[in-house]
């Protein structure tokens, strides 16, 4: 899989190519409303985590414009996305008004069509978990395309203020996770999940909130980083657009006879 499958797939996360200057001006995380300055206890920040319900959220669509750079190349593209709850992530990929890629997630499997080349592969989601350094599969993309933290069963957490934020923070003993969390609202701004043994490591970043009609508030500027061994550190800005809720839309996904298999 070439660079733009590999930054493909990011965007494919939640919600995520060659030009060497794309020319995309990013915009920056807004702070904090107010700093935190009182610590609070781990299952208070877990509770109020827990408080903001997407589970009435059935699908999701959206367009987005899309920043990525990663083995020295960045990127400019749109993008349309839709999902379906427990089922499907689907992503085509645009470079100057042309389709480029088209990407398939499912509970156990991901399927990439590279228009370019002219080639696909499928593959099953625990390989790519394993090198974009995800500690779990489509429940973790599904929390993360709803901006809702994502908890190893088995963790321990912490918590303190770092940078302004609060942070709950803990390991189970292969893996570690970072939580940070705006004050007042307690809105999820940053998870990390690190895998201890080979240093792979994945930040999500959540910002721009804003009330959505079914949603309540829901982050519209979305980041990813990512690090493992094989690929060295992708980044990933995300900027989403006419987000709809409970609207179901069609999508398509069908494989070309003269396109080639790639692994």
């Amino acid at each position: 899989m070439g660079n733009m499958g590999r930054i493909l797939f990011i965007a494919s996360l939640l919600c995520c190519l060659s030009a060497k200057e794309s020319g995309c001006k990013r915009k920056g995380p807004s702070g904090p409303a107010l700093p935190a300055t009182e610590v609070r206890s781990a299952g208070f920040l877990v509770e109020k985590l827990k408080i903001r319900d997407v589970s009435g959220i059935k699908t999701l669509t959206a367009r987005a414009e899309i920043f990525a750079e990663g083995e020295g190349q960045s990127v400019a593209a749109n993008a349309n996305i839709i999902w379906i709850r427990d089922s499907v992530l689907w992503v085509n990929v645009k470079k100057l008004g042309v389709e480029a890629a088209r990407a398939l997630v499912t509970k156990d499997s991901v399927c990439l069509i590279n228009r370019l080349d002219k080639t696909y592969s499928i593959k099953g989601l625990e390989s790519l978990q394993k090198q974009y350094s995800l500690p779990a599969g489509f429940a973790l993309l599904q929390d993360a395309v709803l901006a809702s933290a994502w908890f190893f069963p088995d963790i321990d957490l912490q918590s303190d203020i770092k940078e302004d934020l609060h942070r709950l923070s803990g390991s189970n003993g292969l893996s570690s996770a970072e939580y940070r969390l705006e004050e007042g609202s307690y809105l999820l701004r940053r998870e990390t999940f690190l895998q201890q043994r080979d240093a792979r490591v994945v930040t999500l970043g959540f910002d721009q909130y804003k009330k959505l009609d079914g949603a309540g508030v829901f982050p519209y500027l979305r980041s990813i980083e990512a690090y493992s061994p094989e690929t060295g550190v992708l980044r990933l800005e995300l900027e989403l657009h006419d987000v709809e809720v409970n609207v179901p839309k069609n999508y398509r996904f069908e494989i070309p006879d003269h396109y080639e298999r790639i692994e």
